[in-house]
This record gives structure tokens, C-alpha cells and sequence, in this order.
């Protein structure tokens, strides 16, 4: 299970899963639709979110994303504690700082922009004043305290573009990561085509572009995608399982996640491994996993390297 050693020269590795990573070690993980989901943990045991941290790095992540991703104002005032946005944050950043010095390891420390609501779904967008709103103050407790920013997950131009103006203005190296949650090749929750969104987004001009959180085999398609519509850094972090795809469905999907956990088939460790492999080969340089991919997964694909 190797990659041929050129392309393997200037790739870095992601960490993997936060949310599932902590309900598979046995601790309580809520929904993520109705509840404040894996910050919880966060609140109730740090000391798990900073071992995961430390067990990606010792893995072989060169970079580590903190557990923010559900510390949006939205989603804590589930818990009625969106005041505590800011304290949280820190937290959070504390805690991958606790594991990085652990390690004794350069790696780097990347701050979420996540979706304010529940992922995947473009129906529960906010309107663009208030989205800027909230992913400015997001962004100002980020700032100067992480390495690098990451929108992640976007699941619609909209979004990507408020959240990227939003991490640029802090002056933060910015990520952009869309979603292709869904059963469908190269295209977002909210229907666009990934290479319309590269487009609509492509003059504000993110150090890398990304695709996370589909299937494995999606990423695939995407990274190729992309390959072909910029020389810039290009990545990709999936979940662990492969998409039985409808490339004739065209309606919009409200639900895409549903459709998703409808047609997948759970993919073990050294798959997903092979399968990143291909995504280095199209021209990929920064890989990782995402939903139910674990330590485990990244030490494969840490083996590419050898």
C-alpha cells in the first residue's frame, strides 16, 4: 500500500473524527440536531477531547483541528449557553494546545468554521447579515490562536462565501471545505456543482480548497475535480464508508444525510487508506479523515509514506 514517492513528498496529514471518535470511546455524544452535540464532551470531559488530539498526532496528523465544530451560537442556545461561545472556544483551543506540547510534536492547530446550524442541510441556512454576524465573532476568538482557519463542511455558495470573508479579515491563513454529503458526484446539499462553487468563491483566493465529510469515493471524484481547476493546495478528508451513488437524481435533497447513511457501506481502515492513496495520485496534498474514521485510520494513511 503505497504511493509513488513524488507525490507522497509534499503531502501533510489531517487528524480524523472528534464527535465520533468520543461516542466510540464510550462517552456520551448527543445528536447533532437537537443538542449541542460533541461540544458536550468538551464541557464534560476535556481531558478525552485532548487525548484524542494526542493519540492523531502520535498517528502521524500534521495538523490537529480543534473541538469547535459545534460551538456555533445557534447550536448552544439549544443548552441556552451561546454566552459562553468565547469561553468554549478558548477551551478548545486549549486543550489541542495541551496535547500538541504532550507530544512534543511541531504540528498545526487549525480553528473550525462550521456550519451555524445542522450540517447538510442548505433549508436551515441563516440569512447572509446575520451568518456574516456570527462567523465574525467566531472568527475574532480564533484569531491570533490558531494557525489556520478551515470553513469546512459548506454545503452551499452562500455560506462558503460569508464564512470564508469572515476567516480572510482575521488575517488567518483560510481553508475552504465543502461537503458533497448526498449520493451524488461532485455536487453540495444546496445542488450546485462543485466546480460552480469553485468558481463563485475562487477570487477571494483560500490557501487551499477542500472536500470533507461523503463518502469516501465522492472525495475521490472531487479531488480529481479540483485537480483540474486549480494549482492551488487541494485536499480532501471523508467518511469512512463508500456511497452507492444516483447520478440521476436531480431534485434538490432536503435531507442528504438520510440518503447518505441509506445507500453506504461501511469501509474498514486499510480501505479508506487505498482509497486515499488515490486521492494523492489526482494531486491531493492534504488528507485525513472525517465522520467515524478514528487513530487508527490515519496511522494507515501514514503508511502511504513508507
Amino acid at each position: 500500500m503505497t504511493v509513488t514517492d513524488g507525490y507522497m513528498e509534499n503531502v501533510k496529514i489531517l487528524d480524523g473524527g472528534t464527535g465520533t471518535e468520543i461516542k466510540r470511546r464510550g462517552y456520551n455524544v448527543p445528536s447533532h440536531i437537537e443538542s449541542i452535540w460533541s461540544a458536550q464532551a468538551l464541557i464534560d470531559n476535556p481531558d478525552i477531547v485532548e487525548d484524542i488530539h494526542y493519540d492523531y498526532i502520535c498517528a502521524g496528523a500534521d495538523y490537529i483541528i480543534i473541538n469547535n465544530y459545534a460551538l456555533t451560537q445557534p447550536i448552544l442556545s439549544r443548552a441556552n449557553i451561546e454566552k459562553k461561545l468565547e469561553e468554549l472556544t478558548l477551551l478548545a483551543i486549549d486543550v489541542a494546545q495541551k496535547a500538541k506540547k504532550r507530544s512534543g510534536k511541531n504540528v498545526k492547530i487549525i480553528g473550525s468554521l462550521p456550519p451555524l446550524e445542522t450540517s447538510y442541510r442548505v433549508d436551515l441556512i441563516l440569512k447572509e447579515e446575520l451568518m456574516a454576524k456570527y462567523y465574525q465573532e467566531i472568527s475574532s476568538i480564533l484569531k491570533n490562536k490558531v494557525d489556520i482557519i478551515i470553513c469546512e463542511t459548506m454545503a452551499s455558495t452562500v455560506e462558503a462565501k460569508t464564512a470564508l470573508n469572515a476567516a480572510l479579515n482575521t488575517g488567518t491563513e483560510t481553508w475552504i471545505s465543502w461537503t458533497l454529503q448526498g449520493t451524488r458526484y461532485n455536487t453540495l446539499p444546496s445542488g450546485e456543482s462543485l466546480e460552480d462553487a469553485f468558481n463563485a468563491i475562487s477570487s477571494l483566493q483560500p490557501e487551499a480548497y477542500l472536500v470533507n465529510c461523503g463518502g469516501a469515493n465522492l472525495i475521490t471524484e472531487a479531488i480529481s475535480t479540483l485537480s483540474n481547476l486549480t494549482n492551488k493546495t487541494i485536499g480532501g478528508y471523508a467518511n469512512s464508508v463508500f456511497v452507492n451513488t444516483n447520478s440521476n437524481k436531480t431534485e434538490l435533497d432536503l435531507d442528504p444525510e438520510r440518503s447518505q447513511k441509506k445507500s453506504h457501506e461501511i469501509i474498514d481502515e486499510e480501505t479508506y487508506a487505498l482509497e486515499v492513496s488515490k486521492w494523492i495520485s489526482n494531486g491531493a496534498s492534504i488528507v485525513g479523515g472525517c465522520c467515524s474514521t478514528t487513530p487508527q485510520h490515519i496511522k494507515l494513511i501514514k503508511k502511504l509514506f513508507k
